[in-house]
Protein backbone atom coordinates (compact mmCIF):
# COMPACT_ATOMS: atom_id res chain seq x y z
CA UNK A 1 0.00 0.00 0.00
CA UNK A 2 2.95 2.37 1.21
CA UNK A 3 4.92 4.33 -1.52
CA UNK A 4 8.22 2.80 -2.51
CA UNK A 5 10.38 3.84 0.30
CA UNK A 6 13.20 4.74 -2.58
CA UNK A 7 11.51 6.82 -4.58
CA UNK A 8 12.54 10.77 -4.34
CA UNK A 9 10.23 13.08 -3.27
CA UNK A 10 8.37 15.53 -5.97
CA UNK A 11 9.23 18.49 -3.51
CA UNK A 12 12.39 18.59 -4.95
CA UNK A 13 10.83 20.27 -8.27
CA UNK A 14 10.79 24.04 -7.88
CA UNK A 15 8.86 23.78 -11.24
CA UNK A 16 7.47 21.38 -13.21
CA UNK A 17 9.62 20.03 -15.91
CA UNK A 18 9.32 20.96 -19.64
CA UNK A 19 7.42 17.86 -20.53
CA UNK A 20 5.53 19.71 -23.31
CA UNK A 21 8.49 20.46 -25.90
CA UNK A 22 11.11 17.99 -27.18
CA UNK A 23 12.70 15.67 -24.20
CA UNK A 24 16.46 16.02 -24.80
CA UNK A 25 18.36 12.13 -24.74
CA UNK A 26 21.24 11.27 -22.90
CA UNK A 27 24.13 10.41 -25.07
CA UNK A 28 22.90 6.77 -25.96
CA UNK A 29 26.60 5.53 -28.03
CA UNK A 30 24.59 5.88 -31.39
CA UNK A 31 22.39 2.83 -32.84
CA UNK A 32 23.62 0.29 -30.21
CA UNK A 33 21.04 -1.41 -28.10
CA UNK A 34 21.04 -1.45 -24.25
CA UNK A 35 19.36 -2.60 -21.54
CA UNK A 36 17.54 -0.29 -19.15
CA UNK A 37 19.97 0.61 -16.27
CA UNK A 38 17.37 1.97 -13.19
CA UNK A 39 20.13 2.18 -10.84
CA UNK A 40 21.03 1.16 -7.51
CA UNK A 41 18.34 0.69 -4.91
CA UNK A 42 15.90 1.14 -7.86
CA UNK A 43 14.88 -2.33 -6.96
CA UNK A 44 12.24 -1.18 -4.34
CA UNK A 45 9.92 -0.13 -6.94
CA UNK A 46 11.14 -2.91 -9.72
CA UNK A 47 7.96 -4.98 -8.82
CA UNK A 48 5.45 -6.54 -11.15
CA UNK A 49 2.91 -3.93 -11.06
CA UNK A 50 -0.60 -4.53 -12.65
CA UNK A 51 -1.81 -1.75 -14.76
CA UNK A 52 -5.05 0.58 -14.66
CA UNK A 53 -5.79 0.87 -18.18
CA UNK A 54 -9.01 -1.49 -17.53
CA UNK A 55 -11.91 -1.26 -15.35
CA UNK A 56 -10.87 -3.33 -11.95
CA UNK A 57 -13.44 -6.04 -13.21
CA UNK A 58 -10.72 -7.56 -15.09
CA UNK A 59 -8.18 -7.90 -11.92
CA UNK A 60 -8.79 -7.80 -8.45
CA UNK A 61 -7.03 -4.81 -7.18
CA UNK A 62 -3.69 -7.20 -4.90
CA UNK A 63 -1.24 -5.85 -3.57
CA UNK A 64 1.01 -5.15 -6.54
CA UNK A 65 -2.03 -3.10 -8.71
CA UNK A 66 -1.81 -0.82 -5.26
CA UNK A 67 1.36 0.00 -5.21
CA UNK A 68 1.58 0.93 -8.70
CA UNK A 69 -1.43 3.29 -8.10
CA UNK A 70 0.74 4.75 -5.90
CA UNK A 71 3.22 4.58 -8.46
CA UNK A 72 1.36 6.44 -10.55
CA UNK A 73 0.34 9.43 -8.21
CA UNK A 74 3.97 9.63 -8.09
CA UNK A 75 4.88 9.91 -11.64
CA UNK A 76 1.69 13.06 -11.75
CA UNK A 77 3.58 14.36 -8.38
CA UNK A 78 6.97 14.52 -10.41
CA UNK A 79 5.21 16.40 -13.73
CA UNK A 80 3.32 18.70 -11.73
CA UNK A 81 6.29 19.25 -9.25
CA UNK A 82 4.15 18.27 -6.19
CA UNK A 83 0.60 19.92 -7.18
CA UNK A 84 -2.05 17.39 -7.24
CA UNK A 85 -4.42 19.66 -9.65
CA UNK A 86 -3.99 22.16 -13.03
CA UNK A 87 -7.82 23.64 -12.67
CA UNK A 88 -7.90 26.79 -11.25
CA UNK A 89 -9.57 25.83 -8.28
CA UNK A 90 -10.10 28.36 -5.52
CA UNK A 91 -10.67 26.77 -2.07
CA UNK A 92 -13.27 23.79 -2.62
CA UNK A 93 -15.64 22.84 0.25
CA UNK A 94 -16.60 19.33 -1.72
CA UNK A 95 -14.72 17.09 -3.38
CA UNK A 96 -14.93 13.87 -5.29
CA UNK A 97 -12.11 11.91 -6.40
CA UNK A 98 -13.48 9.34 -8.93
CA UNK A 99 -11.70 6.10 -9.21
CA UNK A 100 -9.56 6.93 -5.97
CA UNK A 101 -7.57 3.46 -6.18
CA UNK A 102 -5.42 3.28 -3.06
CA UNK A 103 -7.01 6.73 -2.21
CA UNK A 104 -3.32 8.42 -1.80
CA UNK A 105 -4.60 11.50 -3.80
CA UNK A 106 -7.61 12.55 -1.94
CA UNK A 107 -6.01 11.95 1.28
CA UNK A 108 -3.36 14.40 -0.02
CA UNK A 109 -5.94 16.53 -1.08
CA UNK A 110 -8.02 16.49 2.41
CA UNK A 111 -4.57 16.68 4.71
CA UNK A 112 -3.75 20.34 1.95
CA UNK A 113 -7.60 21.66 2.63
CA UNK A 114 -8.42 20.65 5.62
CA UNK A 115 -11.96 22.40 5.50
CA UNK A 116 -12.92 20.55 2.53
CA UNK A 117 -15.18 17.57 2.23
CA UNK A 118 -12.95 14.70 0.14
CA UNK A 119 -15.35 12.16 -1.11
CA UNK A 120 -13.30 9.40 -2.84
CA UNK A 121 -15.41 6.74 -5.00
CA UNK A 122 -13.36 3.08 -6.79
CA UNK A 123 -15.18 -0.21 -7.32
CA UNK A 124 -13.20 -1.55 -4.74
CA UNK A 125 -12.98 -0.62 -0.90
CA UNK A 126 -8.84 -1.09 -1.13
CA UNK A 127 -8.16 2.46 0.93
CA UNK A 128 -6.54 2.94 3.80
CA UNK A 129 -8.65 2.89 7.32
CA UNK A 130 -6.54 5.68 8.92
CA UNK A 131 -7.62 9.02 6.62
CA UNK A 132 -7.95 12.60 7.43
CA UNK A 133 -11.02 13.54 9.13
CA UNK A 134 -12.40 15.30 6.21
CA UNK A 135 -12.04 12.35 4.06
CA UNK A 136 -14.54 9.43 3.13
CA UNK A 137 -13.99 6.65 1.03
CA UNK A 138 -17.11 4.37 -0.95
CA UNK A 139 -17.46 1.66 -3.03
CA UNK A 140 -19.09 2.96 -6.19
CA UNK A 141 -19.41 2.29 -10.32
CA UNK A 142 -19.33 5.78 -11.75
CA UNK A 143 -21.44 3.51 -14.97
CA UNK A 144 -24.24 3.63 -12.24
CA UNK A 145 -26.49 6.68 -12.08
CA UNK A 146 -24.94 9.32 -9.63
CA UNK A 147 -26.82 9.44 -6.57
CA UNK A 148 -25.01 12.41 -4.82
CA UNK A 149 -27.31 14.41 -2.27
CA UNK A 150 -25.44 17.33 -2.99
CA UNK A 151 -23.33 18.69 -5.85
CA UNK A 152 -19.52 19.13 -5.58
CA UNK A 153 -17.01 22.58 -6.07
CA UNK A 154 -14.41 20.25 -7.77
CA UNK A 155 -14.49 16.93 -9.54
CA UNK A 156 -11.50 14.83 -10.10
CA UNK A 157 -10.47 12.09 -12.25
CA UNK A 158 -7.04 10.43 -13.11
CA UNK A 159 -6.06 7.64 -15.66
CA UNK A 160 -9.75 6.45 -16.35
CA UNK A 161 -8.77 6.04 -19.98
CA UNK A 162 -9.74 2.42 -21.03
CA UNK A 163 -12.36 2.58 -17.60
CA UNK A 164 -15.23 4.64 -19.23
CA UNK A 165 -18.27 2.64 -21.76
CA UNK A 166 -19.99 5.58 -22.32
CA UNK A 167 -18.28 8.81 -22.29
CA UNK A 168 -20.64 11.63 -23.21
CA UNK A 169 -22.56 10.16 -20.07
CA UNK A 170 -19.98 10.54 -18.17
CA UNK A 171 -19.10 13.92 -18.58
CA UNK A 172 -23.19 15.20 -18.60
CA UNK A 173 -22.78 13.16 -15.00
CA UNK A 174 -19.76 15.10 -14.04
CA UNK A 175 -21.89 18.87 -15.20
CA UNK A 176 -24.99 17.72 -13.60
CA UNK A 177 -23.45 16.97 -9.95
CA UNK A 178 -21.35 20.22 -9.81
CA UNK A 179 -21.83 23.63 -8.45
CA UNK A 180 -21.92 26.70 -10.44
CA UNK A 181 -18.54 27.65 -10.78
CA UNK A 182 -17.42 24.39 -10.01
CA UNK A 183 -14.42 22.29 -12.17
CA UNK A 184 -14.22 19.18 -13.45
CA UNK A 185 -10.46 18.01 -14.40
CA UNK A 186 -9.33 15.14 -16.24
CA UNK A 187 -5.67 13.28 -16.35
CA UNK A 188 -5.18 10.43 -18.69
CA UNK A 189 -2.64 9.44 -21.03
CA UNK A 190 -3.21 7.89 -24.36
CA UNK A 191 -2.68 4.43 -25.30
CA UNK A 192 0.06 5.43 -28.47
CA UNK A 193 3.34 5.55 -28.13
CA UNK A 194 5.31 8.28 -29.95
CA UNK A 195 8.61 9.44 -30.57
CA UNK A 196 10.54 13.04 -31.64
CA UNK A 197 13.09 11.12 -33.70
CA UNK A 198 13.39 8.02 -35.87
CA UNK A 199 14.25 5.73 -32.96
CA UNK A 200 10.59 5.02 -33.17
CA UNK A 201 11.31 3.04 -36.22
CA UNK A 202 13.45 -0.12 -33.97
CA UNK A 203 9.86 -0.14 -31.83
CA UNK A 204 8.17 -2.51 -34.12
CA UNK A 205 6.90 -4.85 -31.85
CA UNK A 206 6.11 -2.58 -29.47
CA UNK A 207 3.96 -0.53 -31.37
CA UNK A 208 2.24 -3.85 -32.83
CA UNK A 209 1.17 -4.50 -29.01
CA UNK A 210 -0.39 -1.28 -28.62
CA UNK A 211 -2.26 -1.19 -31.36
CA UNK A 212 -3.22 -4.91 -30.34
CA UNK A 213 -4.37 -3.59 -27.13
CA UNK A 214 -6.31 -0.75 -28.50
CA UNK A 215 -8.43 -2.58 -30.89
CA UNK A 216 -9.11 -5.30 -28.03
CA UNK A 217 -10.42 -2.96 -25.72
CA UNK A 218 -12.40 -0.83 -27.97
CA UNK A 219 -14.15 -4.16 -28.60
CA UNK A 220 -14.40 -4.84 -25.22
CA UNK A 221 -16.50 -1.33 -25.00
CA UNK A 222 -13.85 0.61 -23.43
CA UNK A 223 -11.23 1.85 -25.18
CA UNK A 224 -7.87 3.01 -24.11
CA UNK A 225 -7.11 5.65 -26.66
CA UNK A 226 -9.71 8.22 -25.92
CA UNK A 227 -8.39 11.16 -23.98
CA UNK A 228 -7.42 12.93 -27.00
CA UNK A 229 -11.12 13.18 -27.66
CA UNK A 230 -12.19 14.36 -24.54
CA UNK A 231 -11.77 18.30 -24.80
CA UNK A 232 -14.93 18.18 -27.41
CA UNK A 233 -17.31 16.20 -25.39
CA UNK A 234 -16.31 18.27 -21.72
CA UNK A 235 -17.33 21.31 -23.58
CA UNK A 236 -20.84 19.33 -25.10
CA UNK A 237 -21.41 18.87 -21.86
CA UNK A 238 -21.62 22.44 -21.04
CA UNK A 239 -18.48 23.05 -19.71
CA UNK A 240 -16.80 26.81 -20.51
CA UNK A 241 -13.54 27.98 -20.34
CA UNK A 242 -11.99 24.49 -21.29
CA UNK A 243 -8.36 24.04 -21.10
CA UNK A 244 -6.38 21.50 -22.24
CA UNK A 245 -2.39 20.71 -21.64
CA UNK A 246 -1.00 17.65 -23.65
CA UNK A 247 2.81 17.19 -21.95
CA UNK A 248 4.84 13.69 -22.47
CA UNK A 249 5.90 10.91 -20.64
CA UNK A 250 9.03 9.03 -21.17
CA UNK A 251 9.18 5.47 -21.10
CA UNK A 252 12.46 4.59 -19.72
CA UNK A 253 15.96 6.70 -18.56
CA UNK A 254 16.56 8.24 -21.63
CA UNK A 255 15.83 11.50 -20.80
CA UNK A 256 18.82 13.93 -19.96
CA UNK A 257 16.58 15.96 -17.73
CA UNK A 258 16.59 14.37 -13.92
CA UNK A 259 13.12 14.55 -13.05
CA UNK A 260 11.77 13.43 -16.94
CA UNK A 261 14.71 10.66 -15.75
CA UNK A 262 13.05 9.19 -12.87
CA UNK A 263 9.19 9.54 -14.73
CA UNK A 264 10.56 7.39 -17.59
CA UNK A 265 12.09 4.70 -15.02
CA UNK A 266 8.46 4.89 -13.23
CA UNK A 267 6.72 4.46 -16.55
CA UNK A 268 8.90 1.85 -18.11
CA UNK A 269 8.12 -0.14 -15.06
CA UNK A 270 3.95 0.35 -15.50
CA UNK A 271 4.54 0.03 -19.23
CA UNK A 272 6.21 -3.91 -19.07
CA UNK A 273 4.06 -4.63 -15.81
CA UNK A 274 0.69 -4.03 -18.13
CA UNK A 275 2.60 -6.69 -20.96
CA UNK A 276 2.60 -9.22 -18.41
CA UNK A 277 -0.89 -8.60 -17.00
CA UNK A 278 -3.60 -7.76 -19.88
CA UNK A 279 -1.46 -8.53 -22.34
CA UNK A 280 -2.41 -12.96 -22.85
CA UNK A 281 -6.08 -12.36 -21.47
CA UNK A 282 -6.61 -9.06 -24.58
CA UNK A 283 -5.18 -10.62 -27.49
CA UNK A 284 -5.50 -14.75 -26.81
CA UNK A 285 -9.52 -13.89 -25.28
CA UNK A 286 -11.09 -10.89 -27.57
CA UNK A 287 -8.65 -11.25 -30.30
CA UNK A 288 -8.11 -14.65 -30.32
CA UNK A 289 -4.58 -15.07 -31.21
CA UNK A 290 -2.64 -18.12 -29.54
CA UNK A 291 -0.34 -18.36 -26.90
CA UNK A 292 2.96 -18.63 -28.35
CA UNK A 293 2.28 -15.71 -30.71
CA UNK A 294 1.28 -13.46 -27.85
CA UNK A 295 4.08 -14.70 -25.53
CA UNK A 296 6.73 -14.04 -28.27
CA UNK A 297 5.04 -10.55 -29.09
CA UNK A 298 5.18 -9.46 -25.37
CA UNK A 299 8.96 -10.87 -25.04
CA UNK A 300 9.85 -8.34 -27.90
CA UNK A 301 8.01 -5.64 -26.98
CA UNK A 302 9.40 -5.31 -23.72
CA UNK A 303 12.72 -5.84 -25.16
CA UNK A 304 12.20 -2.42 -27.30
CA UNK A 305 10.79 -0.59 -24.64
CA UNK A 306 13.76 -0.93 -21.91
CA UNK A 307 15.93 -0.42 -24.91
CA UNK A 308 17.58 2.75 -24.17
CA UNK A 309 18.49 3.70 -27.73
CA UNK A 310 14.79 3.92 -28.35
CA UNK A 311 12.94 7.64 -26.98
CA UNK A 312 9.35 6.58 -26.70
CA UNK A 313 6.83 8.38 -24.54
CA UNK A 314 3.33 8.52 -23.84
CA UNK A 315 1.13 11.44 -24.64
CA UNK A 316 -0.65 12.93 -21.52
CA UNK A 317 -3.49 14.78 -21.07
CA UNK A 318 -5.00 17.34 -18.77
CA UNK A 319 -8.28 18.78 -19.17
CA UNK A 320 -10.39 20.99 -16.62
CA UNK A 321 -13.78 22.59 -17.47
CA UNK A 322 -15.64 24.99 -15.27
CA UNK A 323 -19.78 24.73 -15.10
CA UNK A 324 -20.99 28.18 -15.57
Amino acid sequence: MASPAAQPTAERAESPPDATGVPEAENDGGDTDSTLDLGEGSSSYMTSLKSSIFSYRYEPNDDEEQNRMDLVHHIYSLLLAGKLHTAPIDNPQRVLDLGTGTGIWAIDFADEHPSAEVVGTDLSPIQPDWVPANCVFEVDDFEDPWVYKKPFDYIHARELEGCIGNEQQFFDRAFENLNSGGYLELQAQRGFFMSDDDSIKKAVNAEVWAEAVRDSSSKFGKPIDCAMNWKEKVVKAGFVDVHEEVRKIPIGAWPKDPILKEVGKCQVVQSCAAIDSYTPMLLEKVLGWGKEETQVLMAKAKGELRNSSIHLYLPVYFIWGRKP
